[in-house]
């Protein structure tokens, strides 16, 4: 009783609980799923090695969870609950290795709030970059148990997390690159990732993410499809004169947004004498941060990439607040403690609220358009027949109203080809997409937060194409 409540009493811990409670509570006030819920719904119908774009562990652990709790809305919000409250937790454990001040430690988990992505797209939306957080946050603390025990043990659990973080999401090559890179020259890493028991750590990662990969290289063209898929998100493209200056142009932009809210604050702080900074110590953690910069910038002036997203840096960048916080002596670090918790509950406070004041105050959002009209139609009058929905957010919300029915989506190019070529039955259709060849069933005007127009059409198995994302 007294380990535990010291445990709870720690604000990283409530914070962990709280944040918990607040994004499955979050659920309650919402019409239909987010559009990564919305994805999980409809992909849990299957158990794949492989899943679209994105690795399958998140989809694994989903569909176990839903097995537990049935595919309802709550579902979806206990595991990314519970992943988020798993990256506050680890976090913290990570600082307490690197940090020795309490309250410092504090003030790099309650830092986080001040990164909009993440207390934002984390909190409500985000699934396998999530889990990917998590996944880079567990390979850091097992690292730093390796700079001081180089067990067989240790060297077990760093392949078995490495094969979590690839099966999380494709991102976590960068975390690996950067740690080859840091190899060369900082002694410590190069002392662990050159040591024969770095063996087990190979073997176990293979034998964790060999399925998937063998399934993404197989002749069905998954690979094919995962390119593509990649291409236009990033919007890959060669031969303009922006060859190196868009890509850093980009990289360095969507950095500043993530980063933005804490650099004001810092820099306010710093205005006011209410923090001072202090040498910044050449650890093998400030080399790994170095290092995944310059990983970054190599791969996106090499590949030319034009579009960043500020999510798919969060997971890379995240552990650096720990830095950051470490070369900061601030005058009243209890102070800072404590106005960050304030801060952090009011701001989970208000993405609990988030929802529901949308409504009242009439701001359009997809969650509070209910998919029952479109449901109710094809239950109606095509109950007998096969549905074939336009993308995996309708499919997903058509899935959790009748989980008992098997939805096909057609921007699912992981769904077996020679029975997507061959399905039969009926197929919604937005309006921009209508052939005029295509015989229309039914219509459904006014739709959703874009009142898009949708119709009903027959498919008679004769190959029509996939949806491009």
């Amino acid at each position: 009783m007294v380990w535990g409540k010291k445990l709870f009493v720690k604000r990283p811990v409530l914070l962990s609980v709280v944040s918990f409670a607040a994004i499955t509570g979050i659920t309650l006030f919402k019409a239909a799923l987010e559009l990564e819920d919305a994805e999980q719904a409809y992909y849990t119908q299957w158990l794949r090695w492989g899943y679209d774009d994105q690795p399958p562990l998140y989809t694994w652990l989903q569909y176990g969870v839903n097995q537990v709790f049935g595919s309802h809305k709550v579902s979806f919000s206990l595991l990314r609950g519970a992943i988020f409250a798993s990256i506050l937790l680890l976090m913290w454990r990570f600082a307490h290795k690197m940090i020795k001040d309490t309250n410092k430690v504090e003030l790099a988990i309650l830092g986080l709030v001040l990164l909009p992505v993440f207390i934002d797209f984390t909190f409500r939306r985000l699934s396998h970059t999530s889990l990917l957080c998590a996944a880079v946050l567990a390979s850091y603390l097992i690292l730093e148990r390796l700079m001081h025990r180089r067990t067989w043990g240790n060297y077990a659990l760093f392949g078995l997390v490495v094969g979590i973080g690839l099966l999380s999401k494709y991102n976590y090559a960068f975390f690996l690159a950067a740690l080859g890179l840091t190899m060369f020259f900082d002694a410590p890493v190069q002392k662990v990732v050159c040591h024969k028991k770095i063996f087990l750590t190979v073997l176990l990662v293979v034998a964790v993410s060999f399925p998937h990969f063998h399934w993404l290289l197989g002749p069905e063209g998954y690979l094919t499809e995962l390119q593509q898929s990649i291409a236009e998100k990033t919007e890959n493209v060669s031969g303009n004169g922006l060859y190196v200056i868009g890509p850093l142009f980009s990289l360095l932009l969507n950095l500043l947004r993530l980063i933005l809210p804490l650099a004001v604050v810092l820099g306010l702080g710093t205005l006011l004498r209410k923090l001072r900074w202090q040498t910044l110590k050449m650890d093998w953690f400030v080399k790994m941060a170095i290092a995944q910069m310059v990983v970054l910038v190599l791969f996106f002036v090499v590949l030319n990439v034009q579009k960043v997203e500020e999510r798919w840096l969060m997971p890379l960048v995240l552990p650096f607040v720990i830095v950051l916080v470490r070369t900061i002596e601030f005058k009243s670090v209890s102070k800072w403690s404590t106005y960050g918790f304030v801060l952090f509950l009011t701001v989970i406070g208000f993405q609990v609220v988030r929802t529901p004041a949308e409504k009242v105050l009439g701001i359009p959002s997809s969650v509070h358009f209910d998919f029952g009209p479109i449901y109710n139609t094809l239950r109606k009058d095509y109950g007998g027949k096969d549905w074939m929905l336009p993308d995996v957010t309708y499919g997903g919300n058509i899935r959790l109203l009748d989980p008992e029915k098997e939805i096909v989506s057609k921007d699912d190019f992981s769904y077996p080809k020679s029975k997507f070529l061959n399905f039969k039955g009926v197929e919604v259709v937005l309006g921009k997409d209508l052939v005029k060849e295509r015989k229309v069933l039914d219509s459904i005007s006014d739709f959703g937060k874009e009142r898009s127009a949708l119709f009903i059409v027959e498919r008679k198995g004769n190959g029509h194409a996939r949806t491009k994302k």
